[in-house]
């Protein structure tokens, strides 16, 4: 499990898009349940993952990201999970992804849509080998008011 740069377990997400050199995107503590992204706003900041809050998955035009909300919506946290598009294909590793769900499921954030069985599939699509765009996460429809459409990843 990859370490925080304060020492203590993390699990640490990195930036997939196409020309990102390992930049850190975000990480979550194992213990605490934080989740804290690289980039934040008004809006988006380190968010706990416990019964106030809601984990989703974002799918977009360009990818799949993990998204931690608070009850009431004022507060999310970000971090990315795939990405696709022409060209280039990105995605967490296998062990992130299994780790990920184990660290949600013990936290026990509220989960909807049930997005960490989820990632414990991706997790284990990743572990056999198969392609990022053949996973269970890029079958998800997209999100927005066109939602109920297929993304074509291609």
């Amino acid at each position: 499990m990859p370490h925080s740069p304060a020492g203590g377990d993390a699990l640490v997400f990195l930036v997939l898009d196409a020309g990102a050199t390992g930049q850190v995107a975000g990480t979550l503590d194992v213990a605490s349940g934080l989740l804290s992204p690289a980039r934040r706003t008004w809006t988006v900041r380190p968010v706990v993952a416990e019964r106030r809050a809601y984990v989703n998955l974002k799918v977009h035009r360009t990818g799949v990201d993990l998204s931690l909300e608070r009850l009431n919506g004022w507060r999310r946290a970000v971090v990315p999970l795939i990405r696709l598009q022409k060209g280039h294909e990105a995605s967490q590793s296998a062990e992130l992804f299994q780790a990920l769900a184990a660290v949600l499921e013990r936290h026990g954030p509220r989960d909807p849509g049930r997005a960490i069985p989820r990632l414990a599939a991706q997790g284990r699509h990743l572990a056999e080998g198969n392609a990022v765009r053949s996973s269970p996460l890029t079958a998800l429809p997209g999100g927005g008011a066109f939602g109920f459409l297929a993304t074509d990843w291609s």
